[in-house]
């Protein structure tokens, strides 16, 4: 006799917005998941467990695995957040993976899925969800996840009942989390060992961490950016490595007793939050397509080094418009296009206008 299997899939959200100290917390999250369940004799005889990452196009990360077998995977970054992709993936994903039940055979118990996600979608989903709710919405547990409440709610409650937004600024939030995610898929491993395949058991959730959204209203119209967030790819000029710029947009939140900076927080609408290194794979998962906006450089506050070779200034913009990094001033080749030109400062007042990714 073959045994049932409880199917987990993690769709998660790596978009640019996502970039720096929100993803290294949920690479080590989805570690510290499978640490706790192979503590637990229910979920080691019947989770198996899958990680799906999606930006601006979606990747299968790990396949659905065994989960003694399963190793937590390193979390890929790209441009976009095409959630409607992600879905369509993931049904494709659900229809080759996972067992179903025929007059002659059990199938695997109803799959669960954690989506994650921080923004809005940047693709149209209208036909990934009407093909969810036709064939997939009564047959998977999906538990939707916004982070920092930045997601479309209305758009998650089409998809599904459970959507719970993720305070993950309160204290300890990413480990209570993640907690919360082992315990809830620790019970739904206890009911399906009893014979019962229903509605996901989610643990109780602690207060101020998270949240469920009630009521459904109309789809958010989406600009093409995620606007809490200024994000730019850059290049390294040594390496010729790419690599993230995220810039937040502070809300009037940072308080500070260094006149400069006070005066800039008044005038500049957001400040550097952080620059990482990615890897040429960044450009896989992205969907080519630029935002067709930009940022003034007089709206950022803060010039970071280049996260790969270390120099001083890696917001450098060519004539082609591409971000790399400079030592400083005078003659640069772009390792962009190839081109040389000289560089120099920008006055206070002097502004230029950068392209933005969509985060």
């Amino acid at each position: 006799m073959t045994m049932r299997r409880l199917p987990i899939f993690f769709l998660v959200d790596v978009s640019e917005s996502m970039v720096g100290e929100n993803l290294y917390k949920l690479e080590a999250g989805i570690g510290a998941v499978v640490s706790t369940l192979r503590k637990d004799p229910y979920a080691l005889e019947t989770a198996f467990l899958s990680v799906i990452a999606f930006a601006g196009k979606p990747r299968t990360v790990t396949q659905l695995t065994e989960l003694f077998a399963f190793h937590p995977p390193e979390l890929p970054v790209g441009g976009g957040t095409a959630l409607g992709a992600a879905l369509s993936h993931l049904m494709d994903e659900i229809d080759r993976t996972v067992v179903t039940t025929t007059p002659d055979r059990k199938g695997d118990w109803r799959p669960i899925v954690f989506l994650l996600t921080d923004g809005h979608p940047t693709d149209d989903v209208a036909k990934a969800v009407e093909r969810w709710d036709r064939s997939y919405r009564k047959r998977v547990n999906m538990v939707a996840v916004s982070i920092g409440s930045g997601a479309d709610h209305a758009l998650l409650k089409q998809i599904t009942d459970e959507v719970v937004v993720f305070n993950d600024s309160a204290p300890d939030a990413f480990a209570r989390f993640i907690k919360w995610i082992s315990m809830s898929i620790q019970s739904q491993s206890r009911s399906v060992s009893a014979g019962q395949d229903g509605k996901v058991s989610l643990a109780k959730a602690e207060p101020g961490l998270l949240a469920p959204v009630e009521a459904s209203e109309g789809l958010t119209p989406f600009a093409g950016v995620d606007d809490r967030y200024a994000v730019f790819v850059g290049k390294c000029s040594k390496k010729k490595l790419p690599y993230v710029v995220k810039y937040e947009r502070h809300m009037g939140r940072i308080e500070t007793t260094d006149p400069v900076l006070s005066q800039l927080l008044k005038t500049r609408r957001y400040a550097l939050d952080t620059a990482v290194p990615v890897k040429s794979s960044y450009f896989d998962l992205s969907d080519g397509v630029g935002s067709g906006q930009s940022v003034s450089s007089d709206d950022l506050i803060g010039q970071p080094n280049c996260p790969h070779c270390g120099v001083q200034f890696a917001m450098a913009v060519c004539g082609c418009g591409r971000i790399h990094c400079v030592e400083g001033g005078g003659e640069q080749t772009c390792p962009w296009c190839g081109k040389t030109g000289m560089y120099g400062t920008a006055e206070a007042g002097e502004g230029f206008d950068i392209g933005r990714g969509r985060g």
